[in-house]
């Protein structure tokens, strides 16, 4: 089946305009003022009669991406004993 047309030359003129135009425009004013003023008197008057244990932890890694976690557990019981744990990580990929 076809279908008879006349014009074996067909013509086509098509155009299609578009305008577009579009401005962002961002703006953030901030003023911040931190005063922090710590005055602190400690002591500490200990007499220790028995043993200690004593420790110090340095970790580090280097690289780009890092995290540390420092989890510390002070006990104290009274005329009985202390305790400090300490767990933790320094990482860096």
């Amino acid at each position: 089946m076809g279908f008879p047309h006349y014009n074996d030359n067909i013509d086509l003129d098509s155009s299609y305009e578009f305008d577009s135009c579009i401005d962002i425009d961002f703006s953030l004013d901030s003023d911040i003022s931190f005063n922090l003023d710590v005055t602190k008197d400690i002591c500490v008057n200990v007499d220790i009669d028995g043993n200690e244990a004593s420790f110090a932890i340095d970790v580090q890694a280097f690289g780009h991406d890092t995290s540390v976690d420092l989890n510390v557990v002070a006990v104290v019981m009274e005329g009985e004993w202390s305790s400090v744990t300490a767990t933790g990580y320094a990482a860096a990929g």
